[in-house]
């Protein structure tokens, strides 16, 4: 039996059919939807179709940014266009499978991964989103920006909180706005929510984001009187983790929870136990790589590659019984290639 164990990656491979010009794909594009291939519920870090994601498309390269305030995290690759497929290395490629002037439509393939581990992608040229935004907002002077309508930075916010802090972190959250007035060339700062009472931590975050005007490429948004983006702020201290995160176009303290998928300390524990099951499995230590791959489970119930792992252990090691109830756990999840897997091996 070949164990199920998943590395997840950001590489992609595919078979070749009709020739795509490569002038039809060149160009921003903005991601609006995402599913499996298989017809699996999404069950990954960012479950929400809304969570930002920008394709640029330029000559032979691929840059993918997450982040709809700035540029800094750009991941970028190189690729051949071969017939309809963006090949990026020997094993890697995306697959056009739709594309117009306005829309765009990808799937990707890892070589070993089966439609339940990868996505379709469903993408919105960035020209046609802005022209949509100003047309609905043509007669507005003040205007709240969203992550498809916002003014960029060409830095990171949170690196310049967290050196004003200079590594005195407490545990705090917070909620604001900032409202940016181009003519004025200001920015206004209010908070209007914080779990701290420290008047000096909120004049610090305060201070940082009224003095970023200098950072904010406003090109399209001279026209406006005031652009405001409402934010919240998480400042967290812990025996392995310090440090400042902001989330912008929100004032839902939740939200750090749904991006990250849970705490985000569960996570790094989730993370760790996962690790100690692949090793204990590689050493055939199975019972205590099935432990780790359960707690692995228990703090992040979106891993379900924990849940994967432990049942090819079971499996592997002989416990038929245990791994099918496991592929049923999982296919009760909404996942087609665990219902497979249960009625292939547990009838």
């Amino acid at each position: 039996m070949k164990s199920i164990f998943f590395i997840i990656t950001i590489f992609f491979f595919t078979n070749n059919y009709g020739q795509i010009r490569l002038s039809a794909i060149q160009g921003h594009w903005i991601k609006y939807k995402v599913e499996m291939k298989d017809g699996s519920d999404l069950f990954d870090r960012f479950v929400e179709d809304s969570a930002y994601a920008e394709y640029r498309i330029d000559q032979n390269r691929l840059c993918i940014n997450s982040s709809p305030i700035h540029r800094t995290n750009e991941s970028c690759l190189d690729f051949n266009l071969i017939n309809d497929l963006m090949k990026t290395s020997q094993y890697a490629g995306f697959i056009i499978e739709k594309v117009s002037n306005d829309s765009l439509i990808l799937s990707e393939k890892i070589e070993g991964l089966t439609d339940d581990k990868l996505k379709r992608l469903y993408f919105s040229k960035q020209e046609a989103v802005l022209a949509q935004f100003k047309e609905k907002n043509k007669n507005k002077k003040n205007i709240i920006a969203s992550k498809l309508f916002t003014p960029k930075t060409n830095a990171t916010i949170e690196i310049d909180l967290n050196k004003a802090f200079k590594n005195n972190y407490s545990n705090f959250e917070l909620v604001g706005n900032l409202k940016i007035y181009p003519a004025q060339k200001k920015i206004k700062t209010e908070i209007t929510f914080s779990t701290q009472n420290d008047s000096s931590r909120i004049r610090t975050v305060k201070k940082v984001i009224d003095h970023s005007f200098e950072k904010w490429n406003l090109k399209d948004f001279q026209d406006y009187e005031s652009i405001e983006i409402p934010f919240v702020l998480k400042s967290e201290i812990t025996k392995r983790y310090w440090g400042i995160s902001v989330l912008f176009f929100t004032e839902d303290l939740t939200e750090f929870e749904r991006i990250y998928g849970g705490k985000m300390e569960d996570l790094r524990k989730s993370s760790d136990y996962f690790s100690k099951g692949l090793v204990a499995y590689q050493q055939k230590r199975y019972s205590e790589s099935i432990t780790y791959f359960t707690e692995s489970y228990n703090f992040d119930r979106k891993n379900i590659d924990a849940l994967y792992n432990k049942a090819a252990v079971y499996f592997e090691s002989g416990d038929k019984e245990n791994a099918c109830k496991v592929w049923l756990e999982i296919s009760m999840l909404g996942q087609v290639n665990a219902k497979q897997l249960f009625l292939d091996n547990c009838n």
